[in-house]
């Protein structure tokens, strides 16, 4: 399991979580340029993202957002206020609306069904890597509610 801080701080932050087969991207708050920078310095392509996760609208969080849906299709998460509030940032371009997918603070979501696998795991493998994906998000999730808390995340 990749975990790996592209950027963080107030000009602008975009976290990476995953492996090989399955990763995602927790804002897209700099550059799509300097996003693809950080992935392919860390060993990954943007265009196998599995999805977005946006935590919230201010800009360092989705500058780049715009860019990537564009070019990549990439499936975008975020509350249904974020989403809306993100359509009226014009500085980000047109955004595909069906490539939006609305979550609910405080409820389970996935970003995909299952992810793709290039080889077949055994049992232990399997079990230690969804209790890692799922040690992981939930590490990234308190770490979004703390900074976040008078918004609507509730983790």
């Amino acid at each position: 399991m990749d975990f790996f801080s592209i950027t963080s701080g107030s000009s602008g932050n975009c976290i990476c979580v995953g492996d090989s087969d399955y990763h995602v991207m927790i804002d897209a708050g700099i550059s799509g340029k300097r996003i693809e920078d950080g992935m392919n310095r860390n060993g990954f392509k943007t265009s196998d993202m599995n999805g977005i996760l946006i935590t919230h609208e201010h800009i360092d969080h989705i500058s780049g957002l715009g860019v990537l849906a564009r070019r990549y299709g990439i499936p975008i998460y975020a509350t249904r206020k974020t989403i809306d509030a993100i359509a009226g940032v014009k500085s980000l371009g047109s955004i595909d609306p069906g490539l939006f997918h609305p979550i609910t603070a405080g409820q389970k979501f996935q970003i995909l069904e299952e992810p793709p696998t290039s080889r077949t795991l055994d049992r232990s493998e399997a079990l230690i890597s969804i209790r890692s994906t799922f040690l992981m998000m939930q590490l990234i999730l308190w770490h979004m509610s703390s900074r976040a808390e008078r918004r609507e995340w509730v983790c």
